[in-house]
């Protein structure tokens, strides 16, 4: 779209061409802020690392972690699913609203919070399981 306005905008001399790339645009840049790119266990809780601010979850808020399978299609209620990921809240018939902090889809692991679900995608999903059941306790 961004190209799009610009070549427009030459095409024709008429500079309003560009306005019509911002909202796309803007669109972009906040996802790509939001969108997570690690997932660190730090001692006050686990941390989604984004470029925008990072996203806390309390270990005390964490009742379980599973790999279980389940169905990440549904309804995206304020989210992206898009270039960089698939986060936000989502809804579907047989989760509910849920959460999701993915950046690959292949290897979800899931928490059950205080707060419904909530779906990560670390690099080695089996290792960060086991150091955060560490951290979590009998």
């Amino acid at each position: 779209m961004s190209v799009l306005g610009v070549v427009f905008a030459v095409q024709s001399g008429d500079p309003r061409w560009l306005v019509l790339s911002l909202p796309f645009t803007l669109m972009l840049l906040v996802a790509g802020r939001y969108a997570p790119s690690g997932y660190r266990l730090a001692d006050d809780g686990l941390h989604v690392e984004r470029r925008a601010r990072a996203r806390v979850i309390a270990y005390r808020r964490i009742r379980r972690v599973d790999r279980d399978a389940r169905r990440l299609n549904g309804l995206t209620v304020m989210g992206s699913t898009g270039v960089f990921g698939r986060f936000g809240k989502f809804w579907n018939p047989s989760l509910g609203f849920y959460s999701l902090e993915l950046t690959n889809r292949d290897h979800v692991v899931w928490l059950t919070t205080d707060d419904g679900l909530v779906g990560l995608s670390p690099d080695r999903p089996d290792e960060f399981v086991a150091r955060l059941a560490e951290r979590l306790g009998p």
